[in-house]
């Protein structure tokens, strides 16, 4: 049958999701570019917000420990790597 609400529901289910992710990367970045590092944190929050409004606990005290290690992790590297092209 068409024109059934399935047929919308089917539609949305086989999009191309990697070319709509893709779009939405270069968007992104586009109006980081156009608009300054303001505009990234700008999207960010709206991201932090859409999280939080589906799950307000969020992030639990285990995922914030997790997020600070990742954190030191990746500043260690940093520290690494800063120091391996001063030699």
């Amino acid at each position: 049958m068409s024109g059934t609400i399935t047929d919308d529901i089917d539609a949305y289910m086989s999009r191309d999701w990697d070319a709509v992710r893709r779009w939405k990367d270069e968007y992104c970045a586009e109006r980081i570019a156009r608009l300054g590092p303001m505009e990234a944190f700008r999207i960010a929050e709206g991201l932090r917000q859409q999280a939080l409004w589906i799950n307000p606990s969020w992030p639990s005290p285990a995922e914030r420990r997790e997020d600070l290690a990742a954190h030191e992790r990746l500043a260690e590297a940093f520290r690494r790597a800063a120091t391996a092209t001063r030699h």
